[in-house]
C-alpha cells in the first residue's frame, strides 16, 4: 500500500514543479522580450517541455497507444536526447560570435530651405490682411531661430547582466505604443545612448503579410534614416533580434506634447506658434525628400530642455498603414487622421499639415477640433463637420492665428496649405508682428 502511494507522490510533485516553471516563464517572458536573454529563456522552456513529456509518457502513450515497458522506456530515452539536443544545438548561437553588423547610410548633408523647391506663397498678404488687424502691418518673414542641437549623452558604465536587442544593451523602458515598447539602450561600439524603437509584425498582421511589410519597413527606414534635419529625429540604425524589428535613434532629453495639449497645462501662445513652425519644417524637408509622416499627433513631437522641438517616428506609419491587421480595427488614435486618409485617398503631405493642424488647435485650447464617442462619430467628424471656433476655448487666441489653423484644418485638398513652408512662414510671420508689439509695449 506504501509503495504504490509513493510514486504517485513522486509525481504530483513534478507536476507542481512543472507547472512552477511555467508560470516562472511566462514572467520572464514579458520582462526580456528579444535579444539573448529572451532567447534563452524560450530555448530552455523548450528543453523543458521535452523533459515533462519524457517524464509523463506513460499517461500521454498508454491512452494513445497499447505500448509495453520496454516500448514505453524507449520512447522516454527519445524524449530525453531530444530534449538534449534542443539545449546543445540551440545553445550554439550563444558561443559562437556574430558579424559586425552593418549600420545604415550616414544621413547627407541637409539642403538649404531656399534649395527646396515649394509652392509660391500668392496668398500670404491675404491671410496676414484677414487675421492681422491688431498686430499691424506685414513685415518680411523671419528665418527660423538657430537653435544649437542637443548634445549627445554617454554612459560609462554599464551593468554586464543588462539585456540586449541585437548589438544594444537595454537600460530601461521609456514606454509603450501602439506599436511597440520603446528603450533607452546603450551602443556598445560607440559608447552610445539611443531610443530603441521595436516592432514586432508578426503580432498585428497577418503571417502570409507580415513578411512583405517588414521588408516595406526596412526600405522606408533606410530612406529615413538619410534625413539630417535639426527638427528630425536621427534614426542611426534598423535591425531585427529573432522576430522583433527594432530602430535604433537618438536619445533625447525631453518631453512630448501630450503634456502641453490639456486644458490645464497649456503653454503661452507664442510658444505654441514656434513650435508648431519648427513642426512646418520638419515635414517642409521630409516631404521634399518623399517622405510623408503618416502620423502627426503630439505623442509623436519632442520638445528638448532648448526649446528644440523634434519629430520622431518617420517612416513607421507607412509600413503599419498599407495593410490590414488580423483584426482589421484602426491601431492608435484616429482623432489626428486627414480625411484622405479616412477615405482610403493616396496621401501626400498635405495629409499631414491637416494633423499638424489638429495638433496646433490642441495647443491653443487643450481642446481637440474633432470627437465623437466611437470611431464612426470621430470619422464623421472629421470628414464633414467644421470644427468649433477655437476662440470658443480660449478666447486670446488671436485672429490671425484662427486663420492659419482655418486654412490647415481645410477638408478639401487644394483649399489646404499645400506644403507646409508656406504654413510655417505664416506662422513666423506672426511670432515677428507678436514680438515686435511685446517689444513696442
Amino acid at each position: 500500500m506504501v509503495g504504490n502511494e509513493r510514486p504517485w507522490i513522486a509525481q504530483a510533485f513534478i507536476l507542481v514543479l512543472y507547472v512552477i516553471t511555467l508560470v516562472i516563464y511566462n514572467r520572464a517572458k514579458k520582462e526580456y522580450v528579444g535579444g539573448k536573454i529572451g532567447a534563452a529563456i524560450n530555448l530552455i522552456m523548450v528543453f523543458v517541455a521535452f523533459l515533462f513529456l519524457s517524464d509523463y509518457v506513460d499517461y500521454f502513450v498508454s491512452s494513445l497507444l497499447p505500448l509495453g515497458d520496454q516500448a514505453k522506456f524507449s520512447v522516454k530515452i527519445l524524449f530525453r536526447l531530444i530534449a538534449i539536443c534542443v539545449l546543445a544545438f540551440g545553445g550554439l548561437r550563444f558561443f559562437v560570435s556574430k558579424p559586425a553588423e552593418v549600420g545604415l547610410a550616414q544621413p547627407t548633408p541637409m539642403p538649404r530651405m531656399e534649395d527646396v523647391a515649394t509652392a509660391p506663397v500668392a496668398d500670404l498678404d491675404a491671410v496676414v490682411q484677414a487675421g492681422m488687424a491688431e498686430v499691424g502691418a506685414t513685415p518680411p518673414a523671419a528665418e527660423a531661430p538657430d537653435l544649437a542641437p542637443e548634445e549627445t549623452v554617454v554612459v560609462q558604465e554599464v551593468s554586464q547582466s543588462k539585456p540586449s536587442l541585437g548589438r544594444y544593451e537595454i537600460l530601461e523602458e521609456l514606454g509603450r505604443g501602439a506599436m511597440g515598447i520603446v528603450y533607452k539602450g546603450r551602443d556598445p561600439k560607440l559608447n552610445r545612448v539611443t531610443a530603441i524603437k521595436t516592432i514586432r509584425f508578426t503580432d498585428d498582421f497577418d503571417e502570409e503579410q507580415a513578411a512583405k511589410i517588414r521588408e516595406q519597413f526596412y526600405r522606408e527606414a533606410e530612406v529615413v534614416a538619410k534625413l539630417s534635419h535639426p527638427n528630425i529625429v536621427t534614426i542611426f540604425d534598423v535591425g531585427e533580434d529573432l522576430d522583433l524589428s527594432y530602430l535604433a535613434m537618438e536619445y533625447l532629453e525631453g518631453e512630448s506634447l501630450e503634456g502641453f495639449a490639456r486644458k490645464d497645462n497649456l503653454m503661452p501662445i507664442r510658444k505654441g506658434i514656434d513650435v508648431t513652425a519648427q513642426v512646418c519644417d520638419a515635414l517642409a524637408y521630409a516631404h521634399a525628400h518623399g517622405i510623408v509622416h503618416r502620423d502627426i499627433k503630439p505623442a509623436n513631437i519632442m520638445i528638448l530642455k532648448n526649446g528644440l522641438v523634434k519629430v520622431t517616428d518617420f517612416g513607421i506609419a507607412r509600413a503599419t498603414a498599407s495593410s490590414k491587421t488580423r483584426t482589421g480595427v484602426i491601431k492608435g488614435t484616429p482623432y489626428y487622421m486627414s480625411p484622405e486618409q479616412i477615405s482610403g485617398m493616396k496621401v501626400d503631405g498635405r495629409s499631414d499639415i491637416f494633423s499638424l493642424g489638429i495638433v496646433f488647435y490642441q495647443l491653443l485650447t487643450g481642446e481637440l477640433p474633432f470627437g465623437g464617442e466611437n470611431l464612426a462619430a470621430i470619422m464623421y467628424q472629421i470628414t464633414t463637420v467644421d470644427p468649433e471656433p477655437p476662440t470658443k476655448h480660449n478666447p486670446k487666441i488671436y485672429k490671425a492665428a484662427v486663420a492659419i489653423l482655418d486654412r490647415a484644418l481645410e477638408k478639401n485638398l487644394e483649399s489646404r496649405y499645400q506644403n507646409a513652408k508656406q504654413m510655417g512662414d505664416h506662422l513666423r510671420l506672426l511670432a515677428q508682428k507678436l514680438d515686435e508689439l511685446k517689444s513696442k509695449a
